[in-house]
């Protein structure tokens, strides 16, 4: 949750504007939007987002935001979403982002400022529109970047950044950087401790974000690079901490994960292409052994070309693949490691099928389109050819029963005002 301070200070200082007549109010000061989106998920084989392979239609974004300029200099602006998304999220109303943005400096050169609040964190090039299904290429953002599995770690934090950005005729300079609370929840606990353990993951520590970007010639040529540091706790419920063999003998302990993106685009007048490769190191802290030895270094990437057929028709093909670990391509080393395991488990009258070595990479070939029905609403089909499982989650998979090769194929309709 955001920290009392903050939430007190967001919400008591537009008591201040109270003071006005109710016309100064109902002036041009606030702004608000909405948007809502349904997708229809078929998989040949696995689960996403709910019981893909039989169908499913566990895909739901509504998301309602705005925006009120206190004085001149500063803005409240926050979100409400409500995200269904098979087993990872249900579908509770939850603050997207709720921050107070002080401009502290502005000329025709350059603009200085701070966030405080909840906010939305600067990944990569599309971490911070990634709900809105509208700014999306297609129905999914590429996976092996942007993960849907623990999407709340990385997209917003409770905290502060300072951003400012410097205009110049050739193009223009962005930084924003800055430290908060990420938001954990237990999806995180599934993809990093591959199960829903007796005790819980926490954020007791501050993360640290930046990003700085440069937009060429009006934005015909984009750069950005992206760091993130989180701290993550593990706090060992009773059930966790039973000593091997009668139980799993964990401590608590720590999750520490740096994530670097580096992303280039080009915009043309009727084509774009966009690539980004994204660097992760994990390490696992006094947890025990086991999670010592599942220390990763995973790199994930994609290229995207885009083409506006025409100003109601656009395609896209991306290829994107992930691994995770760069000295384990396609994870033949841990899958051997977890043979072995399994057999040392047996010993002990313990069965865990292994997790094979699918399971550590994905590699996604992606084609798609969309149609402007209007300028509000949008249709897109997409279809994709798969090998590996590392973008699933074990919160909706047995990993270890996962297929190897699957497709995956959606439907999307959106609305937004």
């Amino acid at each position: 949750m955001m920290k009392t301070w903050l939430w007190t200070l967001l919400f008591g200082l537009p008591l201040a504007a109270f003071a006005e007549s109710p016309k100064e109010r109902a002036a041009s000061r606030f702004q608000w939007n909405g948007f809502l989106s349904q997708a229809f998920v078929q998989t040949s084989d696995n689960r996403f987002f709910g019981d893909s392979d039989n169908g499913s239609f566990d895909f739901t974004e509504i998301g309602l935001n705005g925006s009120y300029q206190l004085m001149p200099r500063i803005r409240l602006a926050g979100q409400v979403l409500s995200r269904h998304a098979g087993d990872l999220y249900s579908g509770s109303p939850q603050i997207d982002y709720a921050l107070l943005d002080a401009t502290l400096f502005s000329s025709a050169q350059s603009t200085f400022g701070m966030y405080l609040g909840r906010i939305k964190n600067s990944i990569g090039l599309y971490n911070e529109t990634r709900d809105v299904a509208h700014t999306r290429e297609g129905i999914f953002v590429p996976q092996t970047i942007y993960f849907d599995k623990v999407r709340n770690l990385t997209l917003s934090s409770d905290g502060f950044h300072l951003y400012g950005r410097l205009y110049r005729d050739s193009g223009t300079w962005s930084l924003q950087a800055g430290a908060g609370y990420p938001i954990i929840d237990k999806n995180l606990e599934y993809a990093y401790m591959n199960q829903d353990w007796d005790g819980e993951i926490r954020s007791d520590d501050l993360a640290a974000f930046g990003r700085l970007l440069y937009e060429h010639n009006g934005g015909r040529w984009v750069y950005a690079v992206t760091g993130a540091s989180v701290r993550t706790d593990f706090r060992a419920g009773p059930a966790d901490s039973i000593a091997f063999p009668n139980g799993p003998g964990l401590n608590s302990g720590n999750i520490d994960i740096d994530y670097s993106v580096f992303s280039v685009q080009f915009n043309g007048e009727k084509w774009q292409f966009t690539t980004e490769v994204a660097f992760q190191a994990a390490r696992y802290r006094d947890i025990n052994a086991t999670f010592a030895a599942q220390d990763f270094n995973a790199i994930g990437y994609y290229s995207q070309l885009s083409y506006n057929v025409t100003p109601t028709w656009q395609g896209f093909l991306r290829y994107e693949e992930f691994q995770l670990d760069h000295d384990d391509w396609n994870g033949r080393k841990r899958a051997q490691r977890n043979i072995q395991e399994s057999a040392f488990l047996a010993d002990f009258g313990i069965e865990r099928s292994p997790i094979p070595a699918h399971a550590y990479y994905s590699k996604i070939w992606a084609v798609g389109g969309r149609w402007d029905v209007t300028s509000r609403w949008r249709l897109r089909a997409e279809y994709q050819i798969i090998e590996g499982t590392a973008t699933l989650s074990p919160r909706e998979n047995d990993m270890s029963q996962s297929d190897k090769y699957w497709n995956l194929f959606a439907l999307s309709a959106s609305y937004h005002f």
